[in-house]
C-alpha cells in the first residue's frame, strides 16, 4: 500500500513540475526586448531566404512531428529552432501561449536546428528526443528552456539528468536511446531539411509554407498567424 502511495505520488509530483514550467514559460513577459535570431554562422543574414526554395512535401505535418494543437488546422506554423538560442527561448514562451489560447486554429510543429557554435544545442536535442520515446518531449522541451540561462553556462548533461529524474523516465531507456544513431539521424535530418529551406537563422519560422520575418511581439506573432485563416 505504501509503494502504491509513493508511486502515485511520484506521478502527481512529476506533472506538477511539468505544469508549472509550462506556466513559467506561458509567463514571460511579451514586452521584453527580444533577442535577435542567431544567425548559423558569422558570414550568415538572419533569417530565411526560400525563394525558389520551398518545399511543400518538408514543410507539411508528418505522423512523427512534435506538435502542438490542432491536426486539422487550416495553419500550419512550422519553427526550425535551438535550445541554447536566447530568441529561441522567447518564441518558446509565445508558441506555448498561443497553442492553448488557438488551440482550434493552428497546429504547431518544432524542427531541430541546432548551431554548431553553442555548445550544448545538439545534446539538449538528443534529451528531448530521447524523453519523447517516453511521451515526455514537451515536458523536457518546457524544462530545458525555462532553465536554459542555468544550463547553458555551465555542465548541461547532469541539469538535463536531473530534469528526466524530474519527469520519472526510465533512466537506463534513456540512456540506451541517447546513444540509438536513429536519435542523430532524425536530428541530422531536420537540419538538412532546415538548409534546404534556405534556413540561415534560429529561429526561422514558416506559416503555411511561407518563411515569415520574426514578429517582435506576443500580439503581432498573433495578429501574423490569424491573417493565414
Amino acid at each position: 500500500m505504501n509503494k502504491r502511495f509513493a508511486l502515485w505520488g511520484g506521478l502527481v509530483l512529476a506533472l506538477a513540475i511539468v505544469a508549472f514550467v509550462m506556466v513559467r514559460l506561458a509567463d514571460e513577459d511579451p514586452a521584453q526586448p527580444m533577442p535577435e535570431p542567431v544567425a548559423v554562422n558569422s558570414n550568415s543574414n538572419a533569417g530565411a531566404d526560400v525563394s525558389g526554395n520551398s518545399n511543400a512535401d518538408i514543410l507539411a505535418p508528418r505522423p512523427e512531428d512534435w506538435t502542438k494543437g490542432n491536426p486539422d488546422a487550416s495553419v500550419v506554423v512550422v519553427k526550425y529552432s535551438d535550445f541554447q538560442c536566447p530568441a529561441c527561448r522567447f518564441y518558446a514562451s509565445m508558441d506555448d501561449r498561443l497553442s492553448e489560447e488557438l488551440a482550434d486554429d493552428v497546429l504547431f510543429i518544432y524542427r531541430h536546428f541546432p548551431l554548431r557554435n553553442f555548445q550544448f544545442s545538439r545534446l539538449a536535442s538528443r534529451y528531448t528526443e530521447a524523453a519523447g520515446r517516453q511521451d515526455a518531449f514537451w515536458g523536457m522541451h518546457d524544462l530545458i528552456f525555462i532553465n536554459q540561462q542555468r544550463w547553458s553556462r555551465s555542465e548541461a548533461e547532469p541539469i538535463f539528468r536531473h530534469f528526466a529524474e524530474s519527469l520519472e523516465l526510465d533512466m537506463e531507456q534513456l540512456d540506451r536511446d541517447l546513444e540509438d544513431p536513429a536519435i542523430e539521424e532524425r536530428i541530422d535530418a531536420h537540419y538538412s531539411e532546415g538548409q534546404r529551406l534556405g534556413v540561415r537563422a534560429v529561429p526561422t519560422i514558416f506559416i503555411n509554407g511561407e518563411a515569415i520575418r520574426s514578429p517582435n511581439s506576443l500580439d503581432a506573432y498573433r495578429d501574423l498567424i490569424l491573417s493565414y485563416k
